[in-house]
């Protein structure tokens, strides 16, 4: 009697595994559009090479409300449900911020849809920036539920002036313009390879290994987000240019 009474329990237990809630327990739910998603393909699998069960909601799925964490890409104006769930946890300041263009921003609520929940918004002005949240703020969350400290960020990085100086002195380097296609073809650093931002994790497998690899774009911002989600993915001597390319350009007359 007392085994058939284990081998219930056992099945019980086995069933409630599949009870929405219940399996989501110390899970993470990733909560983004097609659109963020497809922009951020790589976000999933990191969280998992760091040991995350990880489960993802379009915007056909529910039940990601019972989940112990929380990832919510995109702003208050982001296509199908996640503009709704960013409207309700962000504030009003925030939202209009974001509405004003060029910013990005990596926001953190508690108990949101139940006690002891965590949940991260990385949002940005258009996809763009959400994209450029999204890179430069993952390994923050990864560390927030790991309970583990972040990594130390191993690029570094440059001055205008100071990558002229590299140039000037021909050491073969990897520069990498992370402008658009339309803005390259405008004008570029000589020698520079275009891989627009959004386009890095596509043809990550072109940038070599040996050689420094070097960043640059209008603002400085891109290129520290692309450096980092480079060494985030175990490309070494990486250098982002803090300093936008007109800065450059104008050095260079």
């Amino acid at each position: 009697m007392r085994r058939k009474t284990v081998s219930i329990l056992l099945l019980l237990a086995l069933s409630l595994s599949f009870v929405p809630g219940v399996i989501a327990q110390g899970n993470v739910a990733v909560v983004a559009n097609s659109i963020d998603i497809g922009m951020n393909p790589d976000l999933i699998s990191l969280l998992r090479k760091n040991n995350l069960m990880v489960d993802y909601f379009g915007v056909k799925d529910s039940g990601y409300a019972a989940y112990d964490y929380i990832i919510i890409l995109g702003g208050p104006d982001s296509e199908e449900h996640t503009g709704d769930l960013s409207k309700r946890i962000l504030s009003e300041n925030d939202q209009n911020t974001l509405r004003n263009g060029d910013y990005k921003l990596f926001y953190e609520t508690s108990d949101f849809f139940k006690m002891k929940q965590k949940g991260f918004v990385l949002a940005g002005s258009d996809r763009d920036f959400t994209k450029v949240a999204v890179d430069q703020y993952a390994s923050q969350v990864i560390s927030k539920i790991t309970n583990q400290p972040i990594a130390a960020a191993t690029y570094k990085t440059l001055t205008a002036s100071q990558l002229k100086q590299l140039i000037d002195s021909k050491e073969d380097i990897y520069l990498i313009d992370v402008r658009t296609e339309e803005q390259f073809a405008e004008s570029h650093i000589e020698g520079a390879v275009n891989i627009p931002y959004n386009k890095l994790g596509v043809q990550i497998t072109q940038i070599p290994k040996d050689k420094k690899v070097v960043l640059y774009c209008n603002t400085g911002q891109k290129s520290v987000s692309g450096a980092q989600f480079l060494v985030d993915r175990n490309i070494s001597n990486v250098y982002a240019v803090t300093d936008g390319y007109s800065v450059y350009y104008n050095l260079a007359k």
